[in-house]
């Protein structure tokens, strides 16, 4: 190696953050040390090239011996490099967890996850318990106000019937919000069946279901026939309905809509979308898509509480893979994802 190379290589090694030195092959000898490793055992230069490499691992393994006494644990590598013009050998230094370190690590993490699944059940039992301690109230209140419109309305006035109307509209939106709330939570704790699902067939009979439902809307569903997938078939249901529903819901302002459930191949695997020429979104706002209410447009706009992306994406993580959403404003969505069975 050329002077200049030689003292650029030394700034290098000296400047490096890892904690490294430079040994003899032969004589085991420490032939240089950077600063970082200094401060990790404690060591002035002088003091550490003075050193054996017997002394600073008495014991021949990972235990190394610091200044003040102390063990630290290292993992070293090493490489072959060029030092004064001689073979030498550069070794980089990672400290590690030493003996029983692991097992205590392990156990760390075994009650850590013992603690999050019982906070998970415990909270999944408080979600269970809320909605359902919540329905009966929503019943009443929705009740109530309907008798009152049904036996008093000859004494009300038309804004008395207005207010007690949107009392009940309230009511029946909570209980709504509340429905998905309990179908978010069952999609976190049902058990998985994984086997070959007709994805095509599903969304077949979702829009059958659709169009029965609102026999006014003129929309046109193009679903590619045998598409299939490895999941469970419950779950791959309700993922299915959650994006053929937004896209129902998002083109609802259009006097003729079109809804396509497909299949692409990227990268010799499956991507499956639903896409729509509806109101679209902003590109901007993308992140929010999948959080639990938030909602890209308003409420007076669309009707809906801003959970069903979020069981979407809770049942295709549930079967490893991933979900994002294009669109643009005012020219349509398209909701793709994977599964990892692919």
């Amino acid at each position: 190696m050329a002077p200049d190379q030689d003292a650029t290589y030394r700034e290098l090694f000296e400047s490096d953050p890892r904690p490294m030195w430079v040994r003899d092959p032969e004589t085991q000898a420490f032939l240089a040390v950077n600063d970082a490793a200094l401060a990790l055992l404690g060591y002035q230069r002088a003091e550490f090239l003075s050193l054996t490499p017997r002394r600073l691992a008495p014991e021949g393994d990972r235990r190394h011996l610091k200044k003040d006494g102390s063990a630290i644990f290292l993992e070293l590598s090493e490489r072959p490099v060029s030092f004064g013009g001689k073979p030498a050998r550069l070794v980089q230094l990672r400290e590690a967890p030493g003996p029983g370190r692991e097992a205590e690590l392990e156990r760390c993490l075994e009650d850590k996850i013992a603690e999050l699944d019982a906070a998970q059940k415990e909270l999944e039992a408080f979600s269970y318990s809320v909605s359902h301690d919540l329905r009966a109230p929503l019943r009443h209140i929705d009740g109530f106000s309907k008798a009152l419109l049904d036996d008093y309305a000859a004494t009300l006035n038309d804004e008395a019937r207005e207010y007690l109307a949107r009392i009940a509209r309230a009511a029946q939106s909570m209980a709504h919000i509340l429905d998905h709330l309990l179908r978010l939570g069952r999609v976190a704790r049902q058990e998985m069946q994984v086997k070959p699902v007709n994805l095509s067939t599903i969304a077949q009979v979702i829009s059958l279901e659709l169009k029965h439902a609102t026999p006014e809307r003129q929309v046109e569903f193009v679903i590619r026939e045998g598409v299939t997938a490895p999941g469970d078939a419950k779950l791959l249901r309700v993922l299915l309905e959650a994006l053929i529903e937004n896209a129902w819901k998002f083109t609802s302002k259009k006097p003729a809509a079109r809804i396509e459930f497909g299949v692409e191949e990227v990268d010799g695997k499956p991507v499956y979308l639903v896409r729509d020429d509806g109101a679209g979104f902003d590109m901007e706002y993308a992140d929010k898509l999948f959080a639990v209410f938030q909602r890209l447009h308003r409420a007076d706009e669309f009707e809906g509480c801003g959970v069903g992306l979020a069981i979407a994406q809770r049942v295709v993580k549930r079967h490893g893979g991933r979900i994002w959403g294009e669109g643009e404003v005012g020219r349509g969505a398209v909701f793709r994802f994977t599964l990892q069975g692919d």
